[in-house]
């Protein structure tokens, strides 16, 4: 009579058989590549500026479509925001420490500061953002009048490596008005809204709450198409103004970063940007959630590296601290 113990005790070794039977062709073990549990996104920002406080409010939706990862942001101040990415270009290569990067300002710094062999170092992974430069002036006032001048008051700016003041140099000829640069976004917004400048530069965000309170009005914006939620604004390249300019934020990596650890984090960005949370973010502050991958992204900037250089070869714009 076969017992109960017998018959475990054959299975036992029927297994162990088999198993070394697989064994003996099997190949060596490999552990699976580790994913980092923490992700260190630097900016080039104090902490509290307007930079900081985009970063801070995009960090929880990055973290949330990694999954498992923790994200947590570190300011690195210095350089115009090319210390932050000196720091990343020297990074892991795991994914593990990656930087918030802002167009057309980054190629803008690198070419002021002879360091666009910097950029080289660096793999966009995904813009997230697109924020179009819009002209704003106090209510009553009208595109036509600005393009004659007729009280003098200049077009307020922000700092010169702005992409509103970038786009602002394409405007020299059409739009014959002294262009005077403020310290901030704010200063040229809060100087149109005094009266102080006839009308200013500026993104849409930076102005929109001023233009939902009707402190000021859109004249017109530096897009290829109208912006969604002010459809009834004319583009300026519809008023006989042929510039566009746009802000347009992402995530940056080390370029030697391994190409499992990039898709990874493009993926989160994509998700992020289609979150139903964050497009709800967007439209109260005028901004376009729009995801545009690395290699697209990173075409634009080179184009931007490009045409800034030669710029500056011509008429170099002053050089900001930072």
């Amino acid at each position: 009579m076969t017992t109960r113990r017998a018959l475990l005790g054959a299975s036992a070794l029927l297994a162990t058989g088999a198993g070394g039977a697989r064994g003996q062709g099997a190949a060596p073990y490999v552990p699976a590549p580790t994913r980092p549990k923490s992700l260190t996104l630097l900016v080039g920002a104090a902490g509290g500026s307007t930079t900081d406080l985009w970063v801070r409010g995009f960090a929880p939706f990055l973290e949330r479509h990694l999954k498992l990862v923790q994200v947590q942001v570190v300011n690195r101040v210095g350089e115009g925001g090319l210390a932050v990415m000196r720091d990343l270009a020297d990074a892991p290569p795991d994914g593990s420490v990656l930087a918030y990067a802002a167009t057309p300002i980054l190629p803008a710094r690198a070419v002021e500061r002879n360091a666009t062999a910097l950029l080289d170092r660096l793999l966009p992974l995904g813009a997230v953002t697109e924020e179009p430069v819009a002209l704003v002036a106090p209510p009553g006032a009208e595109l036509a009048a600005l393009r004659t001048r007729p009280d003098g008051r200049p077009l307020g700016l922000p700092p010169p490596t702005s992409p509103s003041a970038i786009a602002a140099a394409e405007l020299a000829g059409s739009l014959p008005m002294e262009q005077l640069h403020f310290p901030s976004a704010a200063a040229a917004r809060q100087a149109a809204m005094a009266g102080n400048v006839a009308a200013a530069l500026v993104t849409v965000p930076e102005a929109v709450t001023a233009v939902r309170e009707e402190k000021l009005v859109l004249l017109g914006m530096a897009a290829p198409a109208r912006h969604p939620q002010f459809l009834e604004v004319p583009t300026l390249r519809e008023e006989g103004l042929p510039v566009e300019g746009a802000l347009r934020r992402g995530v940056v990596a080390p370029a030697r970063i391994a190409p499992e650890a990039a898709a990874r984090v493009a993926r989160a960005l994509r998700a992020a940007v289609a979150d139903p949370e964050f497009l709800a973010q967007g439209e109260s502050r005028g901004i376009l959630p729009l995801f545009r991958d690395g290699q697209a992204w990173g075409v634009l900037m080179g184009q931007e590296t490009a045409e800034l250089r030669s710029r500056w070869e011509t008429s170099p714009w002053p050089v900001s601290g930072g």
